[in-house]
């Protein structure tokens, strides 16, 4: 949508939206690509699986899938209006199904691989997903949360396993027709259904319309550089399963008909700038967490990509100046709740960074802060950050009878989240607030009393407490049922089971009785107190002895 601008002020001054009367995401991001004179047979995605295989899709052969499993879900009932939850890696898999599900009219549910059954289950059925596309892994949650989801008609796993409960999804895809023409919806027609990709709580499912995508454009090109430049090879190691990844890199490049490339498998600082030299990426974005791991592995000479965009979170001075000696060049940021899209950035060159803010409006879009009326506060004042409540990458709204921390007031959508403006319009949020009872595991927000509540559902413990250590891990205390003798291990299979990886105890003892308080509430700080056993420690154990 930017049009090269030399300057900041050019940019704002000439930016016009173009977003169609008609529009669907699916037909944008890839139809289009293959009609009216484009070539269709450009590279669209790049596949390197862990064991370095590498695959290549064009836009032709992506259309051509996706109309498949549209049809593969049509024929299974699935209609207009209908939410399909996705759980799938980065990959060919998750690519067909992101624009299957749009282009028949139907709602995209992405759920991360890592959740577990009581999560999932709850984001299941509060949007009232009628068809799961999943990867193998997760069927052992599955078979957990099914017969609790009376909604659930349908499920394809995608990958070997195959049975009458879950079928595999490619025998099905290859016996489907490949002729599927995309429903004409209108730019605010519902896309997805997003949840926040940790599992804490009940959270409520934001709904974003087919427009979103190019809402967030103008912030996502001004952050990568002025995105796309020729050659651009585009690259996240972010899941695909959430709103940044898709609106941010993977949706944005398929727009410019730019390749993107995917690779499964838990972030590895190493193999990512393995992955950058090898494949040639240009164009990165880079959740704000693993900026710094990335910059730490940077000590050997490696292709450097020609933009990097950072986000949502904002970078300090000092990660800025790191990244930059390892980099050679400036990380972009763009920012934004995922109730707004990208709606802030920073260009180095183009305009000031100052660090940690993320830098100025986009063009197109006004962001203020205000009171709680909706009212704009002096530039300098604390206020909640706000966008104009017609910015296209806005949410319709929040599912079903759900409320969650954004509302419109006078005009305005209010993020919830707090910050100020100044007097040169760069924005200023603030660091959200810690919860009462939430920790912070790997860049994941739990919930304590949750995973409590399920160490104590297993039949050998009648009571358990968590507390959160320093290091950012959880150390968990379980009283044993009379007669049983719990194991560590088959506890911490339970709960990765039932609330996901993110939320299993490092350290897991057995001890006699909680400590409680004369309400019968637990001394959590009674039990951060205990001293650790020294006796013959076990392997998983021993990292918190060097401390």
């Amino acid at each position: 949508m930017l049009n090269n601008p030399r300057s900041y002020e050019e940019a704002c001054r000439t930016f016009r939206w173009r977003i169609p009367e008609l529009y669907n995401l699916s037909f944008d991001v890839c139809d289009r690509q293959t009609l009216g004179g484009a070539d269709g047979h450009r590279t669209a995605l790049i596949v390197e699986q862990q064991d370095g295989t590498t695959e290549r899709y064009t836009f032709h052969i992506l259309r051509l899938l996706a109309n498949r499993l549209a049809n593969v879900l049509t024929a299974r009932g699935v209609r207009p209006g209908d939410r399909v939850a996705l759980a799938l890696p980065p990959g060919l898999d998750a690519a067909i199904a992101l624009l299957a599900i749009p282009r028949m009219g139907a709602l995209a549910v992405p759920l991360p691989l890592e959740l577990g059954a009581e999560p999932l289950v709850w984001r299941l059925g509060n949007s009232g997903a009628v068809a799961l596309i999943a990867d193998p892994a997760l069927l052992p949650v599955i078979e957990i949360a099914r017969p609790l989801l009376p909604d659930l008609l349908t499920v394809l796993i995608a990958g070997e396993a195959d049975g009458p409960a879950a079928p595999a999804l490619w025998p099905a895809l290859e016996i489907a027709s490949d002729s599927f023409a995309p429903l004409v919806t209108q730019p605010d027609t519902p896309a997805f259904v997003f949840y926040p990709t940790d599992g804490a709580g009940r959270p409520p499912g934001l709904v974003h319309a087919h427009r979103a995508m190019a809402g967030g454009l103008p912030a996502v090109e001004l952050a990568m550089g002025l995105f796309p430049q020729f050659g651009d090879i585009a690259w996240t190691p972010a899941d695909w399963m959430n709103a940044e990844a898709l609106f941010r890199l993977v949706l944005p490049a398929w727009h410019h008909g730019v390749a993107v490339l995917a690779a499964p498998g838990r972030f590895d600082p190493g193999r990512s700038l393995d992955l950058i030299g090898r494949h040639g990426v240009r164009a990165l974005w880079l959740p704000s967490a693993q900026v710094a791991p990335l910059v730490e592995a940077a000590t050997r000479p490696f292709a450097r990509p020609r933009a990097i965009a950072s986000g949502p979170d904002p970078l300090s001075l000092d990660l800025h100046e790191t990244a930059l000696r390892a980099f050679g060049v400036h990380v972009n940021e763009a920012w934004g709740v995922t109730e707004t899209g990208a709606v802030t950035a920073n260009l180095a060159g183009m305009m000031e960074l100052r660090p940690p803010s993320p830098g100025r409006a986009a063009p197109g879009l006004t962001v203020e802060a205000v009171d709680e009326h909706g009212r704009p506060v002096r530039a300098g004042d604390r206020g909640i950050l706000a966008v104009s409540a017609d910015a296209p990458g806005n949410i319709l709204g929040y599912w079903g009878e759900t409320s969650g921390p954004a509302r419109r007031v006078r005009g305005w959508l209010l993020t919830g989240r707090l910050g100020m403006r100044d007097l040169d319009n760069y924005l200023w949020p603030e660091p959200l607030a810690r919860e009462e009872g939430v920790a912070l595991v790997a860049g994941h927000r739990v919930r304590l009393d949750e995973i409590e509540a399920t160490l104590a559902d297993h039949p050998t413990i009648a009571a358990a407490g968590l507390v959160d250590l320093e290091n950012g891990s959880l150390r968990a205390f379980v009283v044993a049922r009379p007669g049983a003798t719990p194991d560590p291990d088959a506890l911490r299979a339970w709960v990765r089971l039932r609330r996901g990886e993110a939320e299993v105890p490092r350290r897991i003892e057995v001890i006699d009785a909680l400590p409680l308080a004369v309400d019968g509430s637990v001394l959590y700080d009674e039990l951060r107190a205990l001293p650790l056993r020294i006796d013959a420690p076990a392997a998983e154990d021993r990292w918190l002895l060097r401390k």
